[in-house]
């Protein structure tokens, strides 16, 4: 079974060395490996050559891009594996024989499309600090409220589906509620990937650009009125907060979201 690992990058020469290492060192061998990278100037070019000219699995892309979305999506159509993921260039697999684990799975479930892993998720220095179970007990339609997966974990069989790039935030949960509904998952309760989590990268920005395609989302998966509308009441809260300078605000309605989440079983959530 042949693997297609997609890495979408821009100035991360400090974490890049890790991601890379973490596929090519695999003992699955059966590999192609692009790396999307839109015009980094901070070295991740001279790292990316170095690995490229003594692994012939790496094919580097450098080009001009409008955002991690079509990096990805640049990758999903040059994509000739039988199985496909993304891992972003400051994350890293979680051991060498990830790929193998996953390629048994499809081996033996032929009936499974994609395949979610566990995943950890560690600080800026590879401290682990949270560990994720891959379903969170999902019944069915919760990834539509709740992107709880651990994104690097998750592999697919390939096909056409592509991400959504007019979202800059969101535009991967919108990838997997999507075809969550329309393939079959199997949840695999091994750790895949370590995912880091820092205030500089993308999930770690609690912003109102971020709250804002969350609502947008949530309009458009038609998760619920009251969720819609609570989405929205966050999003406006976040900008009031930006506007006035106040964090405390965004605490509170953080706080208001994980309690709403509970006491109504999960059918209210802005995270």
């Amino acid at each position: 079974m042949k693997f297609t690992v997609i890495t979408p990058t821009y100035n991360q020469a400090a974490f890049i060395k890790d991601t890379i290492d973490s596929v090519i060192n695999q003992t699955h061998k059966d590999i192609e490996y692009i790396i999307v990278d839109n015009l980094s100037d901070d070295g991740t070019e001279e790292i990316v050559n170095r690995y490229a000219e003594r692994d012939s699995r790496i094919i580097y892309v450098r080009e001009a891009d409008k955002g991690q979305a079509e990096a990805i999506n640049k990758g999903l159509n040059r994509a000739t594996g039988d199985v496909v993921c993304w891992l972003n260039s400051d994350d890293y697999f979680y051991d060498e024989n990830v790929l193998d684990n996953v390629s048994k799975i499809f081996d033996t479930e032929k009936e499974i499309d994609i395949v979610v892993g566990d995943g950890w998720y560690c600080d800026k220095e590879k401290k682990l600090t949270d560990y994720n179970n891959s379903d969170r007990n999902d019944r069915g339609g919760l990834i539509d409220r709740w992107y709880y997966i651990v994104q690097p974990s998750v592999f697919w069989r390939r096909n056409d589906d592509r991400l959504d790039e007019q979202y800059h935030y969101v535009f991967d949960w919108k990838y997997f509620a999507g075809m969550f509904r329309k393939h079959k998952v199997l949840f695999s309760h091994k750790p895949y990937s370590v995912y880091r989590m820092y205030e500089d990268n993308k999930t770690g920005q609690d912003n109102a650009k971020r709250k804002r395609e969350v609502w947008l989302l949530q309009k458009e998966l038609g998760t619920g009125a009251l969720n819609v509308k609570w989405c929205e009441h966050v999003y406006k809260k976040y900008v009031y907060a930006e506007e006035k300078n106040l964090p405390s605000v965004k605490k509170r309605m953080d706080f208001l979201s994980r309690v709403l989440f509970h006491i109504t079983f999960k059918k209210i959530c802005c995270f």
